[in-house]
C-alpha cells in the first residue's frame, strides 16, 4: 500500500471512528478545546506511524533508519527524496486533516497553523526510516492551512444561509471535522461577501487543437459591513479574506493544463467609506500564507509539474464604486517555496552531469527552490458587463543542499520562471447567474541550467459559459 494512500485511509479510519462517538455537531459555543486537538492529531499520527511497518520508503530514499537522537541534535535533517505527488499533493492534505482538527476544536487561524506545525515536526521526528525533511515541515502546515480555511469558511457561510440538505450536505463534505466537533464558534460577521463563478470553458491554443476544460473560483470576504454603507476601520484575525480556485483543460492527447490555487488570510484590515447610495471606496490589505499546484503540457510535450506555497505573502484590494461603474485593483506579493520541473533539462536532460543534480531531480524530474510571486489584476464593470486585466509571475530558484544521501554534494545551478497575461471580457446574462466569457491569454516557461536555457511560449483563447454570484 502506497504510503500516500495509506494516510488517506489512516485519517478516514480515525475520523469514523471519533463521529460514531460523537454523531452530531455541537450548537452550542465551548472555548478552545486543545486537549482533544491533540489526542485526535496524536490518533492519526499513530495510524499513520503504524503504516510505516507495511508500506515500502521512497524508491530514491537512502536505505536503512535514521537514529531519533540524530534527529534531535540536527544531524540528520535535510529534503527529502519524495515523489513530486507525494510532496506536494499528499502532504497538503495530511496538513489541512492536521488544520481542520484544530479549527473544529474552536481553535484560531493562526494558532491552528501552530498546530499544524507541531505535527508535521512530530511526524518527521516519529518517521524512522527517513531523515527530518524541510520541505515538509514548510509545506505541509502552510499548504494545509492555505486549503484547509477557505473550507472551514465556505462550509460556514453554507450553514449560515437558508438551511437545506443540499447546503448542510456541501458544508459537511467541505469541512468533515465539523461533524466530530461541530466546528468553530460563529463571528460577529454577517453571511460574507462571496465571489463565485463555475463555468464549462472550450478554446484552443494557437496552432493546436481544441479542448476542453472547466473552471471553478471562490472568494469570500467576512467582515462586519464590508461593502455596505458607512465609515470606518477594522481588524481580523479569523481567515476573514479566503479563496478557492481550479481550472481543468484538456484534448486529445490528454491533460492540457492543471491549476489549483487556495489562500488564507492571517491579518486582515478593512476600511471603507460609503455613502448611503452605495457610493464610495473600501480597502482590503491582508497578509497571510497560499498554495498552487500545476501541470501543464507545453506544445503537447510531457507534463511540466510546478507547487509552491507562498509565505509570507501580502495583499490588497482598493474598489471604487460610482453608480453602476465599478473599479477594482488587486495585487499580491508573496516569497515562494516549492518543487518544479526543470525546464531546461526537460528540454535536453544530458545538459548537466548527473552527480551535479539532487536526488528529486535524478529519481523524479524536480528540484526544490525559492522565489518571489508577483500578480496584480484590474477589474473594470459597468452594470452586467465586466473587463478583467491580470498578470502574474513566479520565479523559482534550485535550492540544492542538504540532499538525504550524505554522499552526494549537488552544486546545479537551476532556475525556472512562469509568467502569464491575461485579459478578459464578461457579460452577466438576466437569467440565473448565468455568465458569459471570454478570455485571451499568454503563458511563458522559461528555465534555465547552468549556462543553458530553454523559453517556450503560447497563446490560449477560451470561451465559457457558466454561473457566476456576486
Amino acid at each position: 500500500m502506497p504510503l500516500a494512500v495509506g494516510r488517506l485511509l489512516g485519517a478516514a479510519v480515525l475520523v469514523a471512528a471519533l463521529a460514531v462517538s460523537r454523531p452530531c455537531a455541537a450548537a452550542d459555543p465551548e472555548p478552545p478545546q486543545r486537549i482533544r486537538a491533540g489526542l485526535e492529531i496524536l490518533g492519526f499520527l499513530a495510524v499513520d506511524n503504524a503504516l510505516l511497518y507495511v508500506s515500502a520508503p521512497p524508491a530514491a530514499d537512502p536505505p536503512g533508519n535514521v537514529r531519533l537522537l540524530d534527529k534531535l541534535t540536527l544531524k540528520a535533517w535535510s529534503f527529502d527524496a519524495s515523489s513530486f505527488t507525494t510532496n506536494f499533493a499528499a502532504h497538503p492534505l495530511a496538513g489541512t486533516f492536521y488544520y481542520t482538527t484544530a479549527r473544529s476544536n474552536r481553535i484560531a487561524p493562526l494558532e491552528s497553523l501552530g498546530w499544524a506545525s507541531t505535527a508535521s515536526l512530530l511526524w518527521e521526528l516519529a518517521e524512522f526510516p527517513e531523515n527530518v525533511s524541510f520541505n515538509d515541515l514548510i509545506v505541509t502546515p502552510v499548504a494545509g492551512t492555505s486549503l484547509g480555511e477557505p473550507l472551514v469558511q465556505l462550509s460556514q457561510w453554507l450553514d449560515r444561509g437558508h438551511p437545506s440538505g443540499a447546503r448542510h450536505f456541501l458544508a459537511a463534505v467541505l469541512f468533515p471535522m465539523k461533524l466530530v466537533n461541530g466546528g468553530p464558534p460563529p463571528d460577529d460577521s454577517d453571511s460574507g461577501a462571496l465571489a463565485a463563478d463555475l463555468s464549462i470553458v472550450s478554446g484552443s491554443k494557437l496552432g493546436s487543437g481544441p479542448e476542453l476544460g472547466v473552471h471553478v473560483a471562490s472568494r469570500l470576504v467576512h467582515f462586519p459591513g464590508f461593502g455596505d454603507p458607512g465609515d470606518g476601520t477594522r481588524l481580523g484575525f479569523d481567515g476573514n479574506v479566503t479563496g478557492l480556485s481550479l481550472d481543468v483543460r484538456g484534448g486529445r492527447s490528454g491533460l492540457a493544463d492543471l491549476r489549483f490555487a487556495a489562500g488564507t488570510s492571517l491579518a486582515s484590515l478593512y476600511q471603507r467609506s460609503f455613502g448611503i447610495t452605495g457610493e464610495g471606496w473600501d480597502l482590503l490589505a491582508s497578509g497571510g500564507v497560499s498554495y498552487d499546484f500545476r501541470q501543464h503540457a507545453w506544445n503537447g510535450g510531457p507534463l511540466d509539474s510546478w507547487s509552491s506555497v507562498h509565505v509570507p505573502g501580502v495583499g490588497f484590494q482598493l474598489r471604487r464604486v460610482q453608480g453602476p461603474f465599478l473599479v477594482s485593483l488587486r495585487a499580491d506579493l508573496a516569497l515562494t517555496f516549492g518543487g518544479a520541473s526543470s525546464f531546461a533539462l526537460d528540454g535536453a536532460p544530458a545538459t548537466l552531469p548527473t552527480e551535479t543534480l539532487t536526488t528529486t531531480q535524478r529519481a523524479w524530474g524536480y528540484t526544490m527552490g525559492w522565489g518571489i510571486s508577483a500578480a496584480p489584476r484590474l477589474d473594470i464593470s459597468y452594470g452586467p458587463l465586466s473587463l478583467d486585466l491580470a498578470a502574474a509571475i513566479d520565479t523559482r530558484y534550485s535550492l540544492n543542499r542538504p540532499d538525504p544521501w550524505v554522499d552526494r554534494q549537488p552544486t546545479a545551478d537551476l532556475s525556472d520562471s512562469w509568467s502569464t497575461v491575461r485579459g478578459g471580457l464578461n457579460l452577466k446574462l438576466p437569467w440565473n447567474q448565468l455568465q458569459i466569457s471570454a478570455s485571451l491569454e499568454r503563458n511563458l516557461r522559461r528555465g534555465s541550467a547552468g549556462s543553458a536555457s530553454r523559453t517556450v511560449g503560447e497563446t490560449v483563447a477560451l470561451i465559457g459559459l457558466g454561473f457566476a454570484l456576486q
